[in-house]
């Protein structure tokens, strides 16, 4: 059977983004410097896929725009962004033209349940103090995204687990292959629980023979970034498949985009958090993550390489240092099934596929994969050619001395 067609968004001329043609695998990864346009594209994504929700959703909350299309959008991506549109713009999604302003009104459409979910990199302002906030505790000009991730979070952690102290580890949550990692190497002897101690009910960690669990401010940067996230990805792994978002069963979350996942984490932290970036992809969402960090692409290329050479599922395993059991075999041979897609976003240019990750690429961009080696690759050039050079120097000297 012929796989279907890949979801392809095309943006040009909007903010600081020149070109940017994407073809979607079932993951695709975005990168390039700060301030090339990745969140820019990615908020246009969900806009384009839940504009109908969306809308409900401001309206939900009594936030009426009066047809002002540069209001919505000024609430939609963050006050000043949509500045970036002009007459030069474009859009196209599927092959289907679209003008961003058109966007901003509603629809008569009958899609409209969620089917992307947003995990965005301001995820930590969802938690202040370990409290979770509804959409309407933010302000006008404060980007959807934020807003409506942050609703989740605070719906799970008041209804989901109105009656749970401990959120993690929660045997019913995550299957323990994925679990092991993220207590080792996130929460350590820690357990991440609900505090009622101030009548508020805030995230707090308990450690081990001590009475008062640690607050918020008290963690480390990475256990406060990647909470959020966890409680995220708890929210879309509540069933055994995908989450449902609308009426019916077959009204679920397609969608998963996750920016910089890899924020405030040691590269092994990383590791476990991809391994839950292997989940959502066994459960068939698509996933897209936007990522300054080499560790991301290295896993890339590794199941790339490893799918080039038709290997099994326990070479996969043995990447991610997993044990042989039913799901990691099911969990690896799932995720050689899947495509992946690599992009480099660039202030100067067209954003570039650099699926391959070659690293004998002629194309910078490519070998030193979206500039995230590049500097690795230049110190270790430095580092040869003074090597290299040494012996010459210490010859020359002797024949100074002699």
């Amino acid at each position: 059977m012929a796989k279907a067609k890949s979801p392809r968004l095309q943006l040009s001329q909007f903010g600081p983004i020149q070109s940017a043609d994407v073809s979607f695998g079932d993951l695709t990864v975005i990168v390039g410097p700060q301030a090339t346009g990745k969140s820019i594209f990615l908020q246009t994504l969900k806009l384009l896929i839940d504009r109908d929700q969306i809308h409900d959703m401001f309206k939900h909350h009594s936030m009426s725009f009066d047809g002002d299309e540069d209001a919505f959008l000024d609430a939609f991506y963050g006050r000043g962004i949509a500045g970036g549109w002009s007459e030069r713009s474009a859009i196209s999604f599927d092959g289907k033209a679209w003008n961003l302003r058109d966007l901003a009104r509603p629809s008569k459409g009958k899609t409209r349940y969620e089917r992307l979910f947003y995990i965005p990199a301001q995820r930590v302002m969802s938690l202040p103090n370990g409290v979770s906030q509804n959409f309407g505790t933010f302000n006008f000009g404060d980007p959807y995204v934020l807003r409506s991730f942050s609703d989740a979070v605070h719906d799970l952690i008041q209804n989901d687990f109105a009656t749970m102290r401990e959120l993690f580890p929660a045997p019913n949550r995550l299957n323990e292959s994925l679990r092991e990692p993220i207590a080792e190497q996130l929460f350590g002897r820690t357990s991440l629980v609900v505090d009622n101690s101030e009548f508020t009910k805030r995230l707090a960690l308990q450690v081990p023979g001590q009475e008062k669990p640690l607050g918020f401010l008290s963690w480390s940067a990475g256990q406060r970034e990647f909470t959020p996230m966890l409680m995220g990805l708890y929210w879309l792994c509540t069933s055994k498949t995908k989450r449902k978002s609308g009426k019916t069963v077959t009204q679920t979350i397609d969608w998963v985009v996750i920016e910089e996942p890899e924020m405030g984490l040691h590269p092994k932290g990383i590791q476990a958090v991809l391994l839950l970036v292997l989940e959502l992809l066994r459960r068939n969402y698509r996933v897209v993550l936007s990522t300054h960090t080499p560790v991301v692409l290295e896993m890339v290329w590794a199941l790339q390489e490893l799918k080039k050479n038709q290997a099994s599922e326990a070479s996969v395993r043995k990447l991610f240092d997993l044990r042989s059991v039913p799901y990691t075999k099911e969990l690896a041979t799932s995720t050689l099934e899947k495509d992946f897609k690599v992009y480099y976003f660039d202030r100067n240019s067209s954003a570039r596929d650099i699926s391959n990750l070659d690293p004998m690429a002629d194309a910078i961009e490519e070998s030193e994969w979206g500039g995230v080696v590049g500097f690795a690759s230049k110190a270790n050039a430095a580092v040869t050619n003074a090597v290299h050079a040494a012996p010459t120097k210490q010859t020359r000297k002797k024949r100074e001395n002699q």
